[in-house]
């Protein structure tokens, strides 16, 4: 009878393994979500003619974060 317990010991071990994984598993995923976001725009001088090779900054306020592009 020891080597019955035994084994149905492991099996709940690796149960409770597996339960805890999820559960970890889910919580860093939704701790890492990614926001996004798309911002379009035409960059024209005062007569109203496209304007090539603007460099542009953008800056999310509460992370600091900045990405820059250069129109085209």
């Amino acid at each position: 009878m020891t080597t019955g317990t035994g084994i149905r010991l492991h099996v709940f071990g690796r149960f409770v393994t597996l339960i805890f994984a999820v559960i970890v598993l889910g919580t860093c995923l939704s701790a890492a979500q990614i926001s996004t976001a798309t911002i379009l725009g035409t960059v024209k001088d005062t007569s109203g003619a496209l304007v090539p090779g603007v460099s542009i900054t953008v800056k999310h306020t509460e992370s600091g974060l900045t990405r820059s592009v250069v129109s085209g």
